[in-house]
């Protein structure tokens, strides 16, 4: 009897290791944004250019299909999120029409009955690129990102510059160099009204912006965890916002991953348990921050982190690993777990793939 039940679970964690969670992206899929409403994800822009596509999890044939294309052009590090039937994207890193690279702070409107676009009147008083998107009772709500004058300003001189290298290096040299505090990373947290389509002030962390941040939220808690300080240089700090009341309350939780942080990683909600995984750093960076190497990363390799925490009691736990290490997917919360769908692992390959991670009785259970 007890060899019969050994064999079955043997069985069953193999075809869990093996049963795809959902079918490759079309292409292979990085620093874009997505969303999912009424159990159709829908994915687009960073690698995949202008394109989107959508996804039945409920279909018995589960396929991706192309959606009209997004009117703006490729985009990096984009938001996005669904409010009453219609995705919001908000932002992103592309080309405007001088060709030159810049942060944007537009939002596009997308209406899944007719499959169409339109690009909304209404701007974001910050740039949006490495910021967090979520919703919170029928408003977005965008906080942290790159300084929108600043990001512009370096791609504006680069492309002065173009093919002097040393005058290139200078530049480099120039944005790199510099404490954090002088990047002005955005702390302001600002909502929009889709009804109103105005953005308002809605308070301010305490402490500083971030870009590239894992955000999660449930009931009146929202999450912010992990993310850049300036650029190359990652915090593994962990802020907490409380809607509970009318002004919005931040917190600091205890810190999670290394010392020296990551960005682009991936947080979820399973079983009430919260769940933060992957992500891609520099080890050593802080080290050379705090001995006053304000470039902190130069020379250093990007490593991407493939450990899963989880929060519990009051404190970090390392529960599990993912496949692989990865950062720069799209995070989801699907059938009470963590769905990530693509992202880059090392070297910056842009993968194709989607991980589950689900959670019972504080135990992690991965499938991809």
């Amino acid at each position: 009897m007890n060899k019969t039940i050994t064999a079955l679970t043997v069985m069953m964690a193999s075809f869990a290791a093996n049963a795809s969670v959902l079918p490759e992206t079309p292409v292979p899929f990085k620093s874009g944004t997505g969303a999912i409403d009424n159990n159709t994800v829908y994915i687009g822009l960073g690698s995949a250019g202008s394109a989107w596509y959508k996804l039945d999890t409920q279909a018995r044939d589960k396929k991706w299909t192309a959606l009209a294309e997004f009117p703006a052009g490729p985009r990096d590090q984009a938001t996005s999120a669904f409010i009453d039937g219609n995705l919001y994207v908000f932002g992103g890193v592309g080309k405007n029409s001088k060709g030159l690279t810049q942060v944007f702070n537009d939002v596009h409107k997308y209406n899944p009955r007719t499959n169409t676009w339109v690009k909304l009147m209404s701007h974001a008083p910050v740039g949006m690129a490495g910021h967090v998107t979520f919703v919170h009772n029928g408003k977005a709500y965008i906080t942290g990102g790159v300084n929108q004058n600043i990001f512009n300003g370096y791609f504006e001189d680069l492309n002065e510059a173009g093919k002097d290298s040393k005058t290139t290096d200078k530049i480099n040299a120039n944005y790199f160099n510099k404490k954090s505090e002088d990047y002005f990373f955005n702390k302001f947290l600002l909502s929009f009204d889709p009804a109103t389509q105005q953005w308002s002030y809605a308070g301010e962390s305490p402490w500083y912006g971030t870009a590239g941040a894992a955000t999660v939220s449930t009931g009146n808690k929202t999450w912010l965890i992990n993310g850049e300080v300036k650029p190359g240089l990652r915090t593994d700090a962990v802020f907490e916002l409380d809607f509970t009341n009318t002004e919005v309350k931040w917190n600091k939780l205890p810190s999670v991953s290394s010392p020296d942080g990551v960005a682009g990683s991936f947080a979820g909600i399973s079983h009430d348990a919260l769940i933060f995984a992957g992500g891609a750093g520099f080890e050593g960076s802080r080290k050379n921050y705090q001995n006053g190497k304000n470039y902190a990363h130069e020379g250093l390799k990007k490593s991407y982190s493939a450990d899963i925490y989880l929060w519990h009691n009051g404190k970090w736990d390392k529960s599990g690993e993912l496949p692989q290490g990865r950062a720069y997917g799209v995070s989801l919360p699907w059938n009470d777990s963590l769905l990530i769908i693509g992202g880059e692992t090392t070297g910056g390959k842009a993968v194709a793939d989607s991980v589950l991670i689900s959670v019972k009785d504080n135990k992690v259970t991965v499938q991809n």
